[in-house]
């Protein structure tokens, strides 16, 4: 396993080659001191036995799918657990190591990965490709993807975000430009149904603490709304903007830890549910994806 390195005048972001992981992301606070803004773990051998996906790109599904699922015209049973796959399960690309590509220059990283013909149970091989960008005080993430034949993709990154990592997230404040989230089965798989957040736990259209909510649902991006969602700690000074071309991004908070994760996608489960964005990607097409992270200072905001 080996680790690569970009930075700027505003950050530092170190990766691994292990899931083409986000393992740290230096950016100084309001004091001027350096802060690892990633949950990541402490060596990069911790990884291989991480269950969370800690900062990894999620493929070649990310999120939940219902087994089985629709391709086309054609019913295929898939990897599951209890009926669901999870993140693409035993094939999924966080667990696989990818091949670091030659840097251009000091700002930017690309890795990329051959995916096998029927992994998950999904048909075809895919060849996927992943870049990191630093622009200013922003990282921009872009996924590219070419399947060998007609597949369903869907990807993220997975990364682990606290903007005081010495202290719980609780007092964070969060802003979510969604009016709608997916309507959840007991399995966590969207029904097809879009519930109102208005009235709900889920309103974060005004920016509020996110207090002791755990969260793991999908937020519905508010048309022609790019900014899909701000971070902001008062302790830290930190803002975080989440920036995207995707519909819809899951906010997790994991249940044994101090972070949040913003995961950028289209939705779970939309092969099956026909009103969802598509993710059917025909042979030798491609798949794309933007999402780009802006870090501020309150004060200079």
């Amino acid at each position: 396993m080996k680790t690569f390195s970009i930075e700027n005048e505003y950050l530092k972001v170190v990766f691994l080659d292990y899931g083409a992981i986000l393992h740290q992301l230096w950016f100084k606070d309001e004091n001027g001191i350096p802060t690892n803004l990633i949950m990541g773990l402490d060596q990069p051998q911790d990884y291989l036995t991480d269950v969370w996906a800690r900062g990894a790109v999620v493929g070649r599904f990310a999120g939940r799918l219902e087994n089985p699922i629709q391709l086309e015209e054609n019913t295929i049973e898939i990897e599951h657990e209890n009926g669901v796959l999870l993140h693409s399960g035993s094939s999924g690309w966080h667990k696989k190591k990818w091949t670091a590509l030659a840097q251009e220059n000091n700002h930017s990283m690309a890795f990329e990965y051959h995916c096998p013909d029927g992994s998950s149970g999904l048909s075809g091989s895919v060849h996927a490709r992943v870049s990191y960008r630093l622009d200013g005080c922003s990282l921009g993430i872009e996924y590219h993807a070419v399947p060998s034949a007609t597949t369903h993709i869907n990807l993220t990154n997975h990364a682990y975000f606290n903007l005081n990592p010495s202290n719980t997230i609780g007092s964070q404040q969060l802003r979510i430009d969604a009016d709608h989230f997916l309507e959840l089965k007991e399995s966590r798989v969207p029904t097809g149904t879009m519930l109102a957040v208005e009235n709900s736990t889920f309103d974060f259209r005004e920016e509020k603490a996110i207090g002791s909510i755990k969260l793991d649902d999908y937020f519905v991006v508010n048309q022609n709304i790019k900014e899909i969602a701000s971070l902001y700690s008062p302790e830290t000074g930190i803002v975080m903007k989440t920036i995207t071309d995707q519909p819809g991004v899951v906010i997790f908070t994991p249940p044994h830890f101090e972070a949040i994760c913003f995961e950028t996608q289209k939705f779970s489960n939309s092969p099956n549910i026909s009103t969802f964005p598509s993710t059917l990607v025909k042979a030798n097409e491609e798949y794309t994806h933007q999402t780009r992270f802006e870090f501020s200072l309150k004060n200079e905001a």
